[in-house]
């Protein structure tokens, strides 16, 4: 079945995130099982460009949903199987159902309610098969009434091979040595950076030397860079803004800290466990699956800037927690959250609805 599968993935998000990433790991192991597939992305993003650049298949979309209903209505007649990978793409590969007439797969990556309306129950009736990232999301589908198996997000085993030890080393020095206590993650509402700040505010009254990197771009930029300004701690917080080579920022830091108020998963979770980067994480969404309190990380109730501070300084001073969070976090992970995994049950589920 392997040379015959064909499978087109749709993705319409403009920015690189967790989930761009996941497609990424999917598409390149499902190579490896000679899958034919293409992606179905807006034309110039950044999607776009990394599958032109890595000599992946695309179909071009243009961001109007009327007009990509169309090409991927035509474009989708030669796959097995539409999967769509966000909530617009979802749309779209419903809507188009009528046109391609193949069977369509939705893997749905956050922890927000399902919408109580119409269209949305339309559109999940509409999908063949439904893959939550988590049991928390499998959970919310529940709770609306839709059915899901679940697929964890995923991460590389040999991640560590991909570290640049002198960019590492020089990324260090560029913060004199100091203690790196950071956040990776697009400056949204949703990744609560405010939050970030609150606590930084709070550690570096006790932790002299701790510097607090930001990497990742958004539309708060500016509210955030007023709101640590407003704190007089624009000292030492510093937005790095968003890095092609993440994995080498996040192994510089001394802690991975997450405060997101809602999320699937947490992929980036994933890479700090995997780099030996110990984690301190809000208690949000499908978190709490990977970041087991006391055994993995530390984890701590949403918008409690003194549990996130405390649990940070925690790590920082207790030197026999650190290194068991830090086993216990690599080996969690390489025994339930790794690509090959992904890749598999992914395979395996194709399989299983083309037939």
């Amino acid at each position: 079945m392997g040379t015959k599968m064909k499978i087109i993935h749709v993705d319409t998000e403009k920015g690189w995130r967790g989930g761009e990433q996941q497609l990424f790991y999917l598409l390149k192991g499902l190579n490896k099982k000679n899958v034919n597939q293409a992606v179905a992305c807006v034309k110039g993003e950044e999607l776009w460009k990394r599958c032109k650049k890595s000599g992946i298949k695309t179909v071009d979309l243009t961001g109007n949903q009327i007009k990509d209903i169309f090409i991927l209505g035509t474009e989708g007649k030669w796959a097995d199987i539409i999967h769509a990978h966000n909530a617009k793409g979802h749309n779209i590969s419903v809507a188009s159902k009528p046109i391609h007439r193949k069977k369509v797969i939705y893997t749905r990556r956050v922890d927000y309610p399902v919408k109580n309306n119409f269209l949305t129950k339309f559109k999940y009736r509409n999908t063949d098969k439904i893959i939550s990232i988590t049991k928390t999301v499998q959970k919310i589908l529940e709770e609306s009434g839709i059915k899901s198996e679940v697929i964890y997000s995923s991460v590389e085993k040999d991640i560590n091979n991909k570290i640049d030890t002198k960019k590492v080393t020089q990324i260090k020095k560029s913060f004199k040595n100091n203690i790196l206590i950071g956040n990776v993650g697009a400056l949204t509402e949703q990744k609560n950076q405010f939050l970030f700040i609150d606590m930084a505010n709070l550690i570096s009254k006790q932790i002299k030397n701790s510097f607090f990197p930001i990497i990742g771009s958004g539309k708060l930029l500016n509210q955030l860079k007023k709101y640590a300004k407003d704190r007089e701690i624009s000292d030492r917080i510093k937005f790095l803004g968003f890095k092609e080579d993440i994995l080498n920022y996040i192994k510089a830091l001394d802690v991975f800290v997450l405060t997101s108020n809602n999320e699937g998963l947490g992929s980036t979770i994933l890479q700090a466990m995997m780099l030996e980067v110990p984690v301190v994480a809000t208690d949000a969404g499908g978190v709490r699956e990977v970041v087991i309190n006391g055994k993995t990380g530390l984890l701590v109730p949403k918008n409690n800037p003194e549990a996130l501070s405390a649990a940070v300084i925690r790590i920082l001073r207790d030197e026999k927690l650190r290194k068991s969070l830090i086993i216990n976090a690599r080996k969690f992970v390489n025994e339930n959250f790794t690509v090959d995994k992904m890749v598999n049950a992914y395979f395996q589920l194709y399989g299983e609805v083309i037939e």
